[in-house]
Parts: C-alpha cells; sequence; structure tokens
C-alpha cells in the first residue's frame, strides 16, 4: 500500500513539474509575442560594467548613479542582439541588479533626440505562472477531486470578479447592489463545487448572503457615524482624482462584502454540513435539536474564523501600521487615523457578518430540511430531543 501511494506521489510530483515547466515556457512566449517594444523591452543582464555616481547637486535622498550594462533583447527589433548602454536609476534604488537574470528596460526619447534608459523591474512573470501552476498542482495530488473542485470553484469565482463584477464599478455602476449580487452568486459557486448534496445547497448560499448584508449594515452604520469618506487610502485618492462621479463610500461598503465572502462561506458551509450529517444519521432528529447543533457548530468554527479575518485585514496593512508606530504615535491617535478606522470597520463589519451567518445559515437550514428534505414518512419533529 505504502509503495502504490509512494509511486503516486512520485510520479504525479514529476508530471506536475514539467507541466510547471511547459506552462511557465508558454506564459513567457506568449507575453514576448505581444509585448509592446515602442518604450520597453525584455532583457538579459549579461554584465555590469561599472557605476558611477551621478548627483549632480542633488539632493541626497535623490542621489542617481549612472550604471553600465551589457544586455541581450529578448523581444522587440533588436531580439536576439547584445548590446551595451547606460542607465540611470537612484543610488537607494532597492532592485538588485544581477547577472545572468531578466529584466524590463524603458527608454525615452527627448525631444532632442537623445535616448535615456532605466530598469524598472525585474522581468517574473513566467515565474508566478509557474509557481501558481506548482500550488494548483500540488493541491490536486494531495486533495485529489476536492482539490479539483475546489480550484474550479475559485477559477469562477475570479473570472466573475475580474471579468463581470469590477468592470460594472469601474463603469459607474453602483457598487453595493452589484456586489450583494456578486456575494449571491459567488456564494453558489462555491456551494456546488463543495457541498456534495444538491438539495442543500440553497442553505449555506442564504447564510453567506444574509452574513454579508448584515457586514454591509454594520459598515453603513459605522461609515456615517465615523463620517469616513472612503479616500483613505492612496488608491482610492488616485481613483477618485480619475472618476470623480464614483462612489467611495458605496465601493468600501463593497470591498468589506467582498472581503468577508470567504469567512461567512467557510461558517455556513460548516453549519450546514453539521446539520446534514444530523440529519442523514437521524432523519427524525427535532427541529430545535437540530437548530441548536447548528448553533453550536457555528460558535466553535467562529472563533478561528475571527481571527483569520482580523488578522488578514492586520496584515494587509501592517507597514503603514508600522510606519505610524515609527512616528511615535500614541494609542488613540492611532485609534483616531482615518486609515486604521477603516481597517477597524472591514474587521468589525466582517465579525458582524460572520456572527449573523450563523443563526442565519441553522434557521435556513432547519426550515429547508423541515419542509423539502424530509421524508413524508419520516417527518422532524418540532420538540426537544429526550
Amino acid at each position: 500500500m505504502m509503495k502504490k501511494i509512494g509511486s503516486y506521489v512520485g510520479i504525479s510530483i514529476l508530471f506536475l513539474l514539467i507541466l510547471v515547466w511547459g506552462t511557465s515556457k508558454l506564459a513567457d512566449h506568449y507575453v514576448l509575442s505581444r509585448w509592446n517594444t515602442e518604450d520597453s523591452a525584455v532583457v538579459i543582464i549579461e554584465e555590469v560594467l561599472g557605476i558611477e555616481s551621478d548627483s549632480g547637486g542633488q539632493d541626497e535622498d535623490w542621489e542617481s548613479e549612472r550604471v553600465t550594462l551589457r544586455i541581450l533583447y529578448r523581444n522587440g527589433l533588436k531580439e536576439g542582439t547584445a548590446e551595451e548602454l547606460e542607465i540611470v536609476r537612484l543610488k537607494d534604488s532597492r532592485l538588485l541588479l544581477m547577472e545572468g537574470e531578466e529584466y524590463l528596460l524603458l527608454y525615452d526619447v527627448f525631444d532632442d533626440g537623445t535616448v535615456q534608459y532605466s530598469i524598472s523591474d525585474r522581468y517574473r512573470l513566467p515565474a508566478v505562472v509557474g509557481f501558481i501552476m506548482f500550488a494548483c498542482g500540488m493541491l490536486a495530488i494531495i486533495a485529489g477531486k476536492s482539490g479539483i473542485k475546489a480550484l474550479a470553484g475559485l477559477f469562477l469565482s475570479l473570472l466573475f470578479l475580474l471579468g463581470w463584477f469590477v468592470p460594472r464599478l469601474a463603469s459607474g455602476y453602483p457598487p453595493v447592489p452589484f456586489a450583494i449580487f456578486t456575494v449571491a452568486f459567488i456564494s453558489l459557486i462555491t456551494v456546488v463545487f463543495v457541498v456534495r448534496k444538491k438539495e442543500l445547497w440553497p442553505i449555506p448560499c442564504i447564510g453567506a448572503v444574509g452574513g454579508a448584508l448584515g457586514a454591509s449594515v454594520t459598515g453603513w452604520v459605522m461609515v456615517r457615524l465615523w463620517q469616513l469618506t472612503g479616500l483613505e487610502s492612496d488608491s482610492a485618492a488616485l481613483l477618485s482624482s480619475t472618476s470623480p462621479d464614483m462612489s467611495l463610500q458605496g465601493l468600501l461598503l463593497a470591498a468589506v462584502m467582498v472581503g468577508a465572502i470567504g469567512a461567512v462561506l467557510d461558517v455556513a458551509v460548516s453549519v450546514t454540513s453539521s446539520m446534514s450529517e444530523l440529519y442523514e444519521y437521524d432523519p427524525c432528529i427535532p427541529l430545535k435539536r437540530l437548530w441548536k447543533a447548528g448553533l453550536n457548530v457555528g460558535r466553535d468554527v467562529l472563533g478561528s474564523m475571527i481571527n483569520t479575518l482580523i488578522l488578514a485585514y492586520l496584515g494587509s496593512s501592517l507597514p503603514f501600521v508600522v510606519l505610524i508606530a515609527t512616528e511615535g504615535a500614541d494609542f488613540i491617535g492611532l485609534l483616531n487615523d482615518p486609515h486604521i478606522a477603516q481597517e477597524i470597520l472591514r474587521s468589525v463589519s466582517g465579525t458582524v457578518g460572520l456572527l449573523l451567518t450563523i443563526p442565519v445559515t441553522a434557521a435556513a437550514g432547519t426550515w429547508w430540511i423541515r419542509y423539502c428534505c424530509c421524508p413524508e414518512n419520516k417527518e422532524p419533529r418540532d420538540g426537544l430531543a429526550d
């Protein structure tokens, strides 16, 4: 038995590594064949020939340097040819120029015909695609059919979010109504791929949507009371300047709903699965006992889910929190900061959504099992179990 498992894992990993390599190469070929080479190109640094300071009386914080490189072009009109050129960059740049690695080369042509070159970033897209494929493959190998179904649900959810929801928001549609519809659709997709019994699909969907709506209402109340504008982040301020008609408060509430849907769905599916198992074990289980079991399981799951939600929000804003701490802000000032208040809003709203998901899912499960799943000759009793 162990030999069979070992052979399966070994062959699967070998096949996965070949698949990762092939996928990375295909992604690399696809990107390079469609790259706009008018002002940029993908290059390989063959050798760093020299570095010279170029202060020119500038502020020390913005002191630049000139780096002479020998590069090999990977695309564009100069594809396959090597060239020596000089780039200009900030002296304290954190981007290391390593020989044999691939980078993005930018070139600016001025009115007098001179060209200034710069290295903007590493070219990492094939590696990113490869690691994503590796993670998906390992999930499929370890979790089997369940892992493949989870990946399919995730892919469809991302496709819906990026292909339908985000473009609608960019076009000026109201964020909150579309976020509600998005939450419902993503919940349905996830439930279809995760919950085995079709007759139970509506239960976690109702619970997840109810929890997300609760998070949205809580967030709306906090936005009104705290007078948050939605402009607390740099990206929101930039979006406001480019799309002045967009409701940033609505976008903040939509972000709260979409951000909480993962944890909310976890709780809803866990409660539904436990109630389903109890009903399958005893189709005549009293409804009050079934309701109580759903609440108890939800309470047990709630602690870890709240930690997951709050720590995820804290982790996403950790650089900003550390920045404030380095400036010596006291605790009261930290709580009053609008950026921190926005993260607190996300955390509290998500927590309230989780709290509401439990009774909504338990109530939906009890009602659905009572009227839609019970055999006619084994109707659950309404009283408590002995």
